[in-house]
């Protein structure tokens, strides 16, 4: 692994508009080994930009804050409810892996903040494991070259049964002790109202590296944060995978629900070394409770009852029809106290004997307060049962909108757990049936537009025909007449030929006939000059 130094690749969390929890890569502009009293390090992200794209974004942050770039893994695959870091939206989220999609070996991982699903390739996942984290941090500290607990060193502070942050303002010489100033909020922001105390070092330790968990159980100790402050809980119960029921301090109600990303396991610092706690199970909250059981019965153990409401008979049948491979999966945790009768009834419906079904209404547990859930819930049912019946009788003159608003109400329905898998692919069906039915239309309509051109350009050419026709009638008419009077011009002609050649003739004979008569004269002439010269 690299030491971190000036203009090094490094990988920055980032914590603003809307992005929590995000790591992106950025150039290191300042060095680590600077003076003592400079802990913020200036930062030019390589994929984020400024608000005017003009160029990339500068930033100075906490060195707490930046880590090496993780070296290239060794491609092996991920299980299903692994916490894995995916490549999204130019930096590296967590996220958990919901499913792997055999055909082409990507991955759905889902995202909690916020809330989204997408598809990415193995190149794009990435696992960091604790001993990667302890290396890093260990590599930073070396290569600050400074204490554990220097001045400016974020640190956690054993706040009763949680763990609080702070800063490390200095030590107090010859005591174990350290003057330390309390972080406002989950940004570890300070300011003029910041606490400062003066901690026994027993009761300081290092910011906890990070790591992912592929799951919890029942009843593992756990840690959550909440706000800035990371509690110590038990898990109470699983809502589905990668969400939790947890309790806190010596209560055994679960009383509030997160994901496996706002979990972390114990861990305890001892002799400058992070160890993992040995993962028990908890006896002061209750006896173990084995998470096993066959098809649709549960195993109870003598402490059950104070560590998971038991669903109605309803949700126990619905619960008795999942799959196979669900077999060993943990009981499903209510938001509420099912005490309606509409459960029986809603048990004995055609619906969900067609289609069982097995919501967590955990959503409820945010938006609705605890008075109003199994009232919402009960809604949800009837709707769901509604929805199907509307999908069940619909004519084949239904709309796209229709068909798309009866999607969209299925799919909230699925926040909320119940399983719309056969409806949304009918639902789906129906679209491409309209879609192909809609571009069937379309190609038709064009062809009925062609059509109509067509006729009249039909139209017009018959139009033009007939006219043609009759003009064409007139000049044949025409031609008939030219040609009659052709004829009888070539009878005038020959006509007049003829009286010219009898002229001719005539003028033959009479020229001959003079030239005679000129001979003749000629002769009489000369006898007459004959005559006349006679001698007497």
């Amino acid at each position: 692994m690299q030491p971190i130094t000036k203009d090094c690749e490094v990988e920055v969390s980032y914590d603003k508009n809307g992005v929590k929890g995000a790591w992106y890569r950025a150039i290191l502009g300042d060095s680590p080994t600077k003076s003592q009293q400079h802990k913020l390090l200036r930062v030019r992200y390589t994929t984020l930009l400024k608000e005017d794209r003009s160029s990339h974004l500068t930033e100075i942050v906490d060195h707490s804050l930046i880590r090496p770039v993780p070296p290239k893994d060794d491609g092996a695959e991920f299980e299903e409810g692994l916490v894995v870091d995916a490549y999204y939206k130019g930096g590296w989220w967590s996220g958990l892996v919901v499913k792997r999609k055999e055909e082409d070996g990507t991955y759905l991982v889902s995202f909690d903040s916020p809330p989204d699903i997408n598809q990415f390739e193995r190149k794009q996942v990435l696992n960091f494991g604790l001993i990667l984290f302890v290396i890093c941090v260990y590599m930073s500290l070396k290569e600050l070259g400074k204490s554990v607990f220097s001045s400016g060193t974020m640190v956690e502070l054993r706040w009763s049964f949680a763990w609080r942050p702070a800063m490390i303002i200095k030590e107090v010489e010859n005591e174990e002790k350290f003057i330390v100033k309390y972080c406002d909020d989950t940004s570890c922001r300070f300011s003029e109202r910041s606490k400062i105390s003066v901690i026994d070092s027993p009761e300081v330790r290092p910011r906890r590296p990070l790591f992912s968990v592929g799951e919890y159980e029942l009843l593992d100790r756990v840690e959550v944060v909440v706000g800035s402050v990371w509690s110590e809980g038990v898990v109470r119960g699983i809502v589905f995978k990668g969400r939790y029921m947890v309790s806190f301090g010596k209560t055994k109600v679960a009383s509030v629900q997160v994901s496996c990303s706002d979990i972390r396991p114990p861990m305890e610092w001892e002799d400058g070394i992070w160890h993992k706690r040995p993962k028990t199970k908890s006896k002061f909250f209750g006896k173990y409770y084995s998470r096993k059981r066959k098809r649709g019965h549960v195993q109870h153990k003598s402490d059950l009852n104070d560590t998971v409401r038991t669903p109605t008979t309803l949700v126990k049948n619905f619960a008795s029809n999942v799959e196979d491979t669900q077999a060993t999966d943990t009981m499903r945790v209510l938001p509420f106290a099912n005490k309606s009768p509409l459960w029986k009834i809603y048990e004995t419906m055609e619906v969900f004997k067609k289609l069982p079904q097995s919501p967590h209404f955990s959503p409820l547990i945010e938006s609705t307060s605890e008075d109003f859930r199994e009232g919402s819930a009960l809604g949800m049912m009837a709707t769901f049962s509604g929805l199907f019946e509307k999908l069940k009788d619909m004519e084949s003159d239904v709309t796209i909108s229709q068909l798309d608003s009866l999607k969209d109400s299925f799919t909230k329905l699925e926040e909320h757990g119940f399983d719309v898998t056969r409806p949304l692919s009918r639902i789906n069906k129906l679209l491409a049936l309209k879609g192909r039915q809609l571009k069937i239309l379309e190609g038709r309509r064009g062809l009925d537009k062609e059509r109509m051109d067509e006729s009249s350009i039909r139209r017009k050419a018959e139009l033009e025909f007939g006219e043609t026709e009759r003009k064409m009638v007139e000049v044949k008419r025409k031609i008939l007449e030219l040609q009659r009077q052709e004829a009888a011009l070539k009878e005038q002609k020959e006509a007049a030929e003829e009286q010219k050649d009898q002229a001719c003739r005539k003028i033959w004979k009479v020229e001959s006939c003079a030239r005679d008569l000129g001979v003749k004269l000629e002769d009489v002439e000369f006898d007459f000059e004959t005559i006349l010269s006679a001698p007497w």
